[in-house]
Formats: structure tokens, sequence, C-alpha cells
């Protein structure tokens, strides 16, 4: 009997991650699913977006043979685990149904681990391991974001010139060329130097700390800075909606339909600093922020200051 899309039985996120991996084989499931894609917009973003992420972390992960010392920590490790859950066996013998599960499952990890596989990197299983025993995975030389539209953007694209622009701030590269918590000096800057009228939001907690002017391809861009008593920043890249129009720089048309639909974009894990981006439409400018704080926190912030 085909499986069918019965949502009571199966989860349609996972349905569509399998669709997008290509591990459904029933014709009827497969149709059914197409339609379901061709029909929900929302379901179509995010089964592109799967099959995008999916490809770039193919192309993007360089292979490496994992370091001994590495390797002999993560098997050590299985090897705990499976050694405890023996003891739970032993310790309750009436439970010993369910826990002879974990055994089995980690001696198959440590089979797998050890096992080699063409065309699949060793330290692909190293990742797994670390996953799931609470370990630290560093991939080196590539930025930590699963977001697939920085992934993918190029320098003209809104997002990365943002998180590009933050990181440069971040580190002391780029300064205010104006320091100042007036608003209407900030305003004037810019409409002096970029040449149009930004949107310089109060926001609570935060004390508007200064500006930086510059241009891309000859479009004017403003970035302004605000920070709190701690420290941190909230950054807030600012260009006419005019710059999309004339295809100067871009942003992504799902990235797009969002602001349009929830008049906002947000995501977290966008870099290094598990930073939070925001995107949205304001008056006549594309704004996108940048901050540490976490999305919760962010989102918080944003729906007070955003009026």
């Amino acid at each position: 009997m085909p499986m069918g899309l019965n949502t009571t039985s199966f989860n349609i996120d996972e349905l569509i991650t399998s669709y997008a991996d290509n591990q459904i084989s029933d014709p009827e499931t497969k149709k059914q699913i197409e339609d379901l894609l061709a029909s929900d917009q929302k379901l179509n973003a995010k089964y592109r977006s799967e099959v995008l992420t999916r490809d770039l972390y193919r192309t993007r992960f360089p292979e490496a043979e994992l370091p001994a010392a590495t390797y002999q920590k993560v098997m050590s490790s299985i090897d705990g685990i499976i050694e405890g859950a023996y003891k739970k066996n032993i310790a309750a013998p009436q439970l010993a149904n369910t826990h002879n599960d974990y055994p089995s499952f980690w001696q198959s990890l440590k089979e797998a681990f050890t096992e080699k596989f063409i065309g699949v990197p060793r330290y692909a299983f190293a990742v797994l391991a670390f996953v799931i025993i609470g370990g630290l995975v560093i991939f080196s030389g590539d930025k930590k974001t699963r977001n697939p539209y920085i992934l993918s953007g190029t320098e003209s694209s809104i997002m990365v010139q943002a998180v590009n622009s933050f990181h440069k701030i971040i580190k002391g590269d780029v300064k205010p060329q104006l320091s100042s918590s007036n608003a209407a000096e900030v305003e004037k800057f810019v409409m002096e130097k970029a040449h149009f009228d930004p949107y310089v939001p109060e926001i609570e907690n935060y004390k508007l700390s200064g500006v930086v002017c510059n241009e891309y391809h000859g479009q004017q861009l403003a970035h302004i800075l605000y920070s709190d008593s701690n420290g941190r920043l909230i950054y807030i890249f600012q260009v006419p909606v005019t710059a999309m129009q004339k295809k100067d720089l871009d942003l992504p048309e799902d990235v797009q339909k969002e602001i349009v639909k929830a008049k906002y974009y947000m995501c977290d894990e966008v870099d290094d600093n598990d930073c939070t981006m925001t995107l949205w439409y304001k008056e006549n400018n594309v704004c996108a922020s940048m901050t540490t704080m976490p999305k919760q926190e962010m989102f918080a912030t944003f729906t007070r200051f955003n009026k």
C-alpha cells in the first residue's frame, strides 16, 4: 500500500526532506509531494532551501583526514557510552530489552566511523559522533553559517554586505565617520554624504553612537551604530530600495516575499559569532540589522523600535 501523505502518521517536513534527498521511491507519494510543493509557497521555499543547503555543504566543506588524537578521543567516548549502557543493563535486567538498543546503536556508529567509504571523508563521521556526545566540531577555513542565502550570496547581496560590514566594525577596521548620539545630526550627515533620508530609530536600552557612509559600485550606503552599557552592538545597514530596482544590490526573492508577508525577515547563526540578522523595509529604504544578541531577544527589541 503506498505511503501517501497521511500527515497524522508522517511529518510533512520529514517527507519534504526525504524528497529533497531523493529517498522517496513510491510514484504516487512523489506526485502528491510535487503537487503540494506547486501549491504551497512556504513548503516550496523550505524544499528549495534544503536542496541549496545540501548542495552547498557538499561543495564547500573540504575533505580532510581526522587527526589521530581526535579520532582516539571520539572512539574512547563511544566506548565509554557503550560500557555505561551495558552496566545499566546488568543493574536493571528488567529493562534489558529497552537498553539493549543503546549498545547496538553505538556499536553501529563505531563500526561506521571506523569503516572506509569511497567518496565520504572520515571527518563526516567525527561530526556525527561529536554532535551526539556533546563535543565541538570545527571546520577550518569555513564560516559557521546555516543560512543558505548568505552561503550562496555574492558581493552584491545586501545580506552579505551587512555581515561583512558588521565584522569590520567589530574588529575595529571601520570606525564611525561621525560619532554622535543625536539622531538629527546622524540624519543630516547621511543626507549630505549618501544623499538619502535614513531611518534612525530610538532603541530601548541602546544608545545611538555613530554612522559610517560609503558606496558600492556607485550606490551610497549608510551604516548606523548603536551600543548598550555592556558594549553590545546593534548595526543597521541602510540603502534606498531603488538600489534593488537598479540591480546594484539584491535580496533573494524568498527573503523579499517573507519581508512583504511578515513585515520582516529574521535569522540567526549567520556567522562565526551566531549573530542575528533582521531585514525589513522602512519608508523608501531597505534595512539590515546585525547584532550579537540572540534571535528571541532581537525579536523583542525589533518589535519595540520598528513601529
